[in-house]
C-alpha cells in the first residue's frame, strides 16, 4: 500500500450530475450561493444591500420587470402590472438609488396594458422604450368611404373654328359650336360651363381653369355619383374628359383644386400605378403641380392604438408612456404600397437592428423605413429603394411563429418553437431587394423565455415537463450551420421547468435564470483565455425572497423580491473590491458584508431597563431567515475599534417597527454604523476522492484510504467542514402517536446540526412534511399522527469536523479575516465511506482556491492499464 497525495487545482467547475468517478476534477456534487472566479478562487457570492421597498401585497404579483440603462447617472428598475379584474394594467419605475419616478399616460395609452406578464416586450433604445403586447392583433385604420365618379375634368385641348364641343350628363346632352376663329380656350370654357349649369343637375357644381373645367356633385352632403362623356374639336381630339383615373400623366390639366387626387394607370399593370395629388401654389385652387399621393380609397396607415407604444424618459425620474406617432401611408394602394404584414396579426416582439425598427408577427418579420424608425410604408409606389421597408416572411415545412430575434454580425438570428433562422444580405445591408431568410438549426425552444446574447454565443432554453435544458449557439456565417452545444447536459434535470426568467451578463461571462415563485437562482459562468473555455461552471444561488426580476449592469447585479410579503430593490456587487466596501481591514482589504438585504439600521434605541439595543430595519423582518448584524468601518489603526463586530440578533417587534434585537450593548453611538440583514450559507459538497493517474481517469477499483485534506484558501473569515460517514446517525429520537398530540420535543443541544433542513421526520417510515418549527428543539405537526403511528425525529447525518489550522500570528481588534490560510481536516476513512462539504454562514467571504490530499493507495495487486 503507497502512501500518495494529489491535488486539486481549483474547484471552478461547478455542479456535476454525473457520478463521482466521472466528474472532472474541480467539479463538486453541490454549489450553493458560491461564485466561481478564475482570479480569486470559488468564492462566496455577494450579499444583496437593500436599496428601497417598492410595496407590499399583491401589487405588482406577476410583473413584468425590466432594466432601463440610460446613462451612468440614470438607470432604472420598471415593471408593467398585469391587467385587473377591472380596468388595464399600470406601468411603475424607480430609480436604482429607489427613487421612484412619476409616470404620465398619454391619451388613450393605458388601454394598451391588458396583458400578463408573458404578454409584454420591452426594447430600449437611448430614452425610448418601445412596449409590445402580444395580445392584442395590430390593425389598420378604417378604409374611407370612397365614392367613384363623383368628379370630372374636362380637358380643352384646341379652340379650332367651325368646331362642335359636345358634351353628354347622365343622358343629358349638349353642344357648344365654336363659329370664329378668334375664340379663346376661356371663351369655349365660358360657354360649355354656361350650357352645363343649365342642366340643373342637382348638386353638380362647375369650375372653370385656364384649359379644363371641373366638375364635382355633392348632393345633400353626400357625393353622387355622375356620368359624362365628351368630344369636339377637329378630329373630335381637343375635348376629353376623366372622372377618377387617367392613362398617363400628360392628360392631367396644368391647372385644378387643391388636393385633387387623379389615379395614373401608366399600363395594364397594377404594379406601375401610382395616385398624383394636385398641390395648388395658393393652397386653394389654380396654378400648381402633381406630387404621388395615396388612393383616396385605401387606409391611411396604421392604427396606433393597437401596435406598439412608447415609454419616453422626459427627464429625470419621470417617463410618458404613450401611443407613437406611426408615419401614415402616404402614396400608393392596397397593392403598390401595401400594409406591412403584420397588420391584422399580433406582434410578437420588437427589435433594432441595421438602423431600423423591427417587428415580429407569425411567421413575418417587418422592419421600418432606414433612419425612419417609425415608418413602415415605401415613400413611392413607382420604384423601391434600398431605404424602404423590408418584409419577409420565413419558408420552411415547419410551423414558424418567430417569437424572439438576436441580433449578430452575420444577420439576425430569428428564434420560432422548433426552428432557428437566419435574415440577412450578402451586401451586408439588409434591403428590399437583397435580403434573405434560411432556415439554419431544428432546435425546440420555450416561446415565453427569450434567447441571451453572451457575448460571442447566443444562449437558449428548452423545457420538458420535469426540467429546462441549456443550449448555447455560435453562429458560424450566412452559408453554414451554427454549432449548437447542450450546455446544461453536465446538469441534466437539475434546474426545474418553472424557470421564467433568463438574463446574461456578457461582461462577467455568466447567465441567470429564475422563477418568480422562488428564492433559487440558476447560474451558469464560463471563462476563455483565447484557446479554450477554462471555466465552465454551473452553481445555484439562494436569495433573500422569490425573485421577481433581475438585470446585470457592468459588475452590479440588481434583484426585486418579495418576502414578508414586500417587494424589495436590492443590488449586489460582482466586484472583489467594491467602491463602496462597509468594512476595511487594518491591511487595507475592502470588503462587503456576505449579507443579504445588509442596510444601514434605520434608527438604533437602547432600551436601558433590559440592557439591550433595538435596531430598527428599514424594511419588514423575514421569519425564515437567520437575523445577523455587523458594525462596519476601518480597523485601521486609531480607528473605532468596534468595526467588524458582529452578531446573530433575535428579531422583534414593538409599536414603532421590526427591530433586531442586540443584549447587554449600547449601540446608540454608532448607530449610522449599524448594518442590519439576513444571513446565507455558502455550502459545497465535494465529490468521492479517487485517486488519478492524469485528470481525465479515475482508479474507482482501488482501495483508497483518505487520512487528511488540506485546503488552500485566499480571503476569507471562518471556514466550516461538514461529515457524513456511512452508518453513522448523530441524533434521533423515537415516539408512538396518539391520534391527538402534534407536538414532539427532540433534544438535539448537544448536536451542532448546520440548520433546520437537517432535521428530518418519518411517520410509519415514511418522509413527512406536514411540520413546522415551534423552537430548535420542537416540532409541530399539521395533522396530529394517527394513534400508535411510529415517530421518528432526527438529524441527517452531517456532523462538524473541526480543522486543524497552522499556528501564526493576528493582529488585535483587526477583522476576522485572513489573505491566505491552510486548513487541514484529519479525515482517516475510506473513500467510499464519508462525504464532504465546505460551509459558511458568517457575514465575511470565502475564497476557496485548491485542495490537497493525502492518503494510502493499493492497486489490490493488479496491474493497472489506464
Amino acid at each position: 500500500m503507497a502512501a500518495v497525495t494529489q491535488r486539486i487545482n481549483n474547484y471552478l467547475g461547478g455542479v456535476s450530475r454525473q457520478s463521482d468517478d466521472k466528474k472532472l476534477p474541480g467539479q463538486v456534487r453541490e454549489c450553493l450561493n458560491g461564485y466561481p472566479d478564475p482570479t480569486f478562487g470559488l468564492t462566496k457570492r455577494p450579499g444583496f444591500e437593500h436599496i428601497a421597498n417598492l410595496g407590499t401585497g399583491t401589487t405588482y404579483d406577476g410583473g413584468k420587470w425590466f432594466f432601463i440603462h440610460r446613462t451612468d447617472d440614470e438607470k432604472y428598475i420598471g415593471v408593467i402590472t398585469p391587467k385587473p379584474v377591472s380596468g388595464n394594467g399600470t406601468i411603475a419605475i424607480w430609480n436604482v438609488d429607489g427613487t421612484q419616478c412619476t409616470i404620465t399616460y398619454g391619451a388613450g395609452a393605458q388601454t394598451y396594458l391588458t396583458g400578463d406578464r408573458d404578454n409584454y416586450d420591452v426594447l430600449t433604445v437611448q430614452d425610448t422604450s418601445i412596449i409590445t403586447n402580444n395580445k392584442i392583433v395590430a390593425a389598420k385604420v378604417a378604409d374611407p368611404t370612397f365614392v367613384e365618379k363623383t368628379r370630372a375634368t374636362l380637358v380643352l385641348s384646341g379652340v379650332a373654328a367651325s368646331s362642335n364641343f359636345d358634351v353628354t350628363i347622365n343622358g343629358n346632352a349638349i353642344t357648344q359650336h365654336n363659329s370664329s376663329s378668334s375664340d379663346t380656350y376661356d371663351d369655349v370654357l365660358t360657354d360649355l360651363k354656361t350650357a352645363i349649369d343649365g342642366l340643373s343637375i342637382t348638386g353638380l357644381t362647375v369650375t372653370k381653369f385656364a384649359a379644363s373645367l371641373e366638375l364635382d356633385r355633392v348632393v345633400s352632403g353626400t357625393r353622387t355619383a355622375f356620368t359624362i362623356s365628351a368630344k369636339g374639336g377637329a378630329d373630335n381630339s381637343k375635348l376629353s374628359v376623366f372622372q377618377d383615373q387617367v392613362d398617363n400623366v400628360s392628360q392631367l390639366p396644368t391647372q385644378s383644386f387643391h388636393n385633387h387626387v387623379v389615379k395614373v394607370i401608366n399600363t395594364a399593370s397594377v404594379n406601375d400605378t401610382y395616385y398624383a395629388k394636385f398641390v395648388a401654389d395658393d393652397g386653394v385652387s389654380g396654378v400648381g403641380f402633381y406630387e404621388e399621393t395615396r388612393s383616396p380609397a385605401v387606409s391611411s396607415g396604421l392604427d396606433k392604438s393597437t401596435v406598439p407604444h412608447e415609454l419616453i424618459n422626459t427627464a429625470t425620474n419621470a417617463f410618458t408612456f404613450r401611443q407613437i406617432s406611426y408615419t401614415d401611408r402616404l402614396v400608393g394602394d392596397d397593392i403598390t404600397n401595401s400594409h406591412p404584414s403584420f397588420v391584422g396579426e399580433k406582434i410578437q416582439q420588437a427589435f433594432f437592428h441595421n438602423n431600423r425598427l423591427g417587428f415580429l408577427s407569425k411567421d413575418n418579420v417587418s422592419m421600418s423605413q432606414a433612419g425612419e424608425f417609425f415608418n413602415f410604408y415605401h415613400v413611392s409606389a413607382q420604384t423601391v429603394v434600398d431605404a424602404d421597408p423590408v418584409d419577409l416572411s420565413c419558408s420552411s415545412i415547419r410551423p414558424a411563429a418567430l417569437h424572439a430575434v438576436i441580433p449578430t454580425t452575420q444577420g439576425l438570428i430569428l428564434f420560432a418553437q422548433t426552428q432557428q433562422f437566419i435574415m440577412f444580405s450578402d451586401t451586408g445591408i439588409l434591403t428590399p431587394t437583397s435580403t434573405i431568410i434560411r432556415a439554419i438549426s431544428n432546435y425546440e425552444m420555450d416561446t415565453k423565455v427569450d434567447p441571451v446574447d453572451v457575448g460571442p454565443n447566443i444562449t437558449f432554453i428548452s423545457k420538458t415537463p420535469s426540467y429546462t435544458r441549456t443550449f448555447s449557439m455560435v453562429t458560424r456565417g450566412q452559408e453554414e450551420n451554427p454549432q449548437v452545444l447542450d450546455i446544461g447536459r453536465v446538469v441534466n434535470e437539475w434546474v426545474p421547468s418553472t424557470i421564467d426568467t433568463l438574463i446574461a451578463s456578457p461582461q462577467n461571462q455568466f447567465i441567470a435564470m429564475s422563477t418568480q415563485s422562488s428564492n433559487e437562482i440558476y447560474l451558469f459562468r464560463t471563462y476563455n483565455d483565447g484557446e479554450k473555455n477554462v471555466v465552465q461552471a454551473w452553481f445555484e444561488w439562494k436569495v433573500q425572497g422569490n425573485v421577481q426580476g433581475m438585470a446585470v449592469d457592468s459588475d452590479d447585479m440588481y434583484l426585486v423580491t418579495k418576502q414578508a410579503n414586500q417587494f424589495t430593490l436590492t443590488k449586489a456587487s460582482l466586484s472583489q473590491s467594491p467602491s463602496q466596501a462597509i468594512i476595511v481591514s487594518n491591511d487595507g482589504q475592502r470588503v462587503n458584508p456576505c449579507v443579504d438585504l445588509y442596510a444601514t439600521a434605520s434608527s438604533v434605541v437602547y432600551d436601558s431597563a433590559n440592557e439591550q439595543s433595538k435596531c430598527y430595519l428599514p424594511f419588514n423582518k423575514v421569519t425564515g431567515l437567520t437575523p445577523v448584524l455587523v458594525i462596519k468601518g476601518s480597523t485601521a489603526a486609531g480607528s473605532f475599534v468596534e468595526s467588524g463586530f458582529t452578531i446573530s440578533p433575535t428579531q422583534n417587534t414593538d409599536g414603532t417597527g421590526d427591530h433586531f434585537v442586540v443584549p447587554k450593548k449600547n449601540l446608540t453611538s454608532v448607530a449610522s454604523d449599524v448594518i442590519v440583514g439576513y444571513k446565507y450559507d455558502f455550502d459545497v459538497e465535494l465529490p468521492k476522492t479517487y485517486f488519478r493517474p492524469d485528470d481525465a481517469i479515475t482508479d474507482f477499483t482501488a482501495s483508497l484510504t483518505i487520512a487528511r485534506m488540506k485546503f488552500s484558501v485566499g480571503l476569507s473569515g471562518v471556514m466550516g467542514f461538514k461529515l457524513k460517514q456511512t452508518g453513522r446517525l448523530p441524533y434521533s429520537k423515537s415516539y408512538t402517536g396518539d391520534g391527538t398530540t402534534t407536538d414532539f420535543p427532540f433534544t438535539a443541544t448537544e448536536i451542532d446540526f448546520v440548520d433546520r433542513d437537517q432535521v428530518k421526520v418519518k411517520v410509519n417510515g415514511i418522509v413527512e412534511t406536514g411540520f413546522t418549527f415551534v423552537s430548535d428543539t420542537k416540532i409541530r405537526f399539521t395533522t396530529a399522527p394517527a394513534n400508535n403511528a411510529s415517530i421518528l425525529i432526527f438529524i441527517d447525518e452531517w456532523y462538524n469536523l473541526n480543522p486543524v489550522i497552522q499556528a501564526n500570528t493576528y493582529l488585535a481588534n483587526d477583522v476576522a479575516l485572513a489573505e491566505q490560510t491552510v486548513f487541514t481536516i484529519p479525515i482517516h476513512q475510506r473513500t467510499d465511506n464519508f462525504f464532504l462539504r465546505i460551509f459558511n454562514d458568517s457575514p465575511f467571504p470565502v475564497a476557496l482556491n485548491s485542495m490537497m490530499w493525502e492518503g494510502n493507495y493499493t492497486p489490490r495487486f493488479y496491474k493497472r492499464k489506464l
